[in-house]
């Protein structure tokens, strides 16, 4: 039994006035437990450390193909076969041992979806009035038809099959953040704002202390659009634009103390090693994404009996809509009057941006086009984050698999984190969708044959052999 924080004597006083007061007060929790963080810390090390082991062997390898999802298959596939085998227990023991990491990871989900997001601007630069719009088009119409299609898809296939849908067991939602995370980041803001302003121009003060305002910034944008004031919180807008919002707040404040202004610091924010610049704040937060999709293994698992039953829904969709999306993509892109090179660049927009770069270059999009690819992506997953549950609500889709399934179709990773951020029932059907359309769609564009239909449709043409 844990050690009670309050003492005896307070325990005296406060009988005194309420014994169910004093009931309450014996049950609390003590504020800090070091053996509760110290699992934390094993749990969540050992899945960084399985990630950046995995994407290491991945890179000496010269495999393209997201390590992390590997990673997940194979978390899957290990639990599983230990529940198979009749190791019930041992594979019980393992999910209680990630606990900590999971819970954690599912509470700061949107977080590691944001820096795509707040670096878009830089995607999209180099793109006339024009493009960008007739590319935005592109998406605000695709979403809801991706999100729809795959949704009526899953439910289609499940009538076919002749499956009735048994009640999904019951999620709990991550802890809430509370007022003492959001003044925590408020005061590493503030000090790291001061720090910023002392340091000497260039030196690894400055870009530390920039860094870390910049974290802050972005993890206390998350906190408080998740708690906001009950007197605005109606009039709150989606955490994830209030996480970007706040973030592009501190990228601007940092380039106002340091000198080299908005742009010039948003490039260190997510620098990813180029041009000699040491890693921004942004690369820690994607870093953390390869331990996501890890931790997607487990939140599988626990849903194993419904995937098998629906197998056929689960495959199906993924392997239905992701060849639909791209194909819908290329003729709206078309019949918009799009260049054709931009449309095989924005044809992988549903895909996680690990798989959608590469089939867009398996399509024959250059190089130096391959930054639209991530920002249609970018643009599709922030959309859909933000209108994903009012569309699945108009669209009647009420079961948390054809919900899960539909949002992973149209909108990946981040509306895998958005829904699942008040759905946590939804997130391990997400979590398998996300995973299954990317490879789904990685596997329809290595098809000669596939590349051919989507040059034509997008009127490109051959390219040379």
């Amino acid at each position: 039994m844990r050690r009670q924080l309050c003492s005896k004597t307070a325990e005296a006083a406060s009988a005194k006035v309420s014994g169910t007061a004093t009931a309450a007060a014996a049950e609390s929790p003590p504020l800090f437990v070091l053996s509760d963080w110290l699992h934390w810390g094993v749990a969540l090390g050992t899945f960084y450390v399985l990630n950046d082991t995995l994407y290491k062997a991945f890179a000496t390898a010269g495999i393209k193909f997201p390590a992390s999802l590997v990673g997940m298959f194979g978390i899957l596939g290990g639990l599983w076969g230990l529940s198979a085998s009749g190791n019930i227990a041992a594979a019980d023991k393992v999910v209680a041992a990630a606990r900590p990491a999971l819970s954690w990871v599912a509470r700061y989900l949107p977080l590691f979806y944001v820096p795509g997001l707040v670096c878009l601007p830089l995607a999209v630069a180099g793109l006339s009035g024009s493009e960008l719009g007739k590319i935005s088009a592109i998406t605000l119409v695709g979403i809801p038809f991706s999100l729809f299609s795959a949704g009526a898809l899953v439910l289609g296939i499940r009538k076919l099959a002749a499956v009735t849908l048994q009640p999904v067991p019951p999620v709990p939602m991550p802890p809430p953040f509370t007022a003492w995370h959001l003044a925590s980041c408020a005061i590493v803001a503030l000090c790291s704002a001061l720090a910023l302003s002392q340091a000497s121009a260039g030196s690894d003060t400055a870009h530390y202390a920039q860094q870390l305002h910049m974290l802050a910034m972005t993890v206390g944008g998350l906190i408080f659009g998740s708690i906001p004031p009950a007197a605005i919180a109606p009039f709150m807008p989606h955490p994830v634009i209030t996480t970007t919002l706040c973030a592009t707040i501190g990228v601007a404040t940092a380039g106002a103390i340091n000198g080299s202004g908005y742009w010039e610091t948003l490039k260190t924010y997510l620098s990813k090693g180029k041009d000699g610049l040491p890693w921004g704040c942004g690369d820690h937060l994607m870093k953390i994404l390869g331990v996501v999709v890890l931790t997607f293994g487990f939140h599988i698992y626990g849903q194993r009996a419904l995937m098998v039953r629906h197998a056929a829904e689960v495959i199906g969709c993924a392997a239905i809509a992701s060849l639909w999306s791209m194909g819908v993509t290329a003729a709206v892109g078309r019949a918009m009057g799009l260049d054709a090179e931009l449309i095989l660049a924005v044809v992988p927009r549903s895909v996680t941006v690990a798989l959608a770069m590469p089939i867009a270059t398996q399509l024959g999009v250059p190089d130096e086009t391959i930054g639209v690819c991530a920002a249609s992506v970018i643009v599709t997953g922030f959309v859909g984050s933000i209108f994903c549950q009012r569309l699945l609500n108009m669209g009647g889709f009420v079961d948390p698999l054809s919900r899960g399934l539909a949002t992973a179709a149209s909108c990946h990773g981040f509306g895998t984190a958005a829904l699942a951020a008040t759905e946590p029932a939804a997130l391990p059907f997400c979590a398998l969708g996300y995973g299954l359309t990317g490879i789904a769609a990685s596997l329809w564009a290595a098809v000669p044959l596939v590349q051919s239909v989507l040059r034509s449709i997008a009127g490109a043409s051959e390219p040379p052999a």
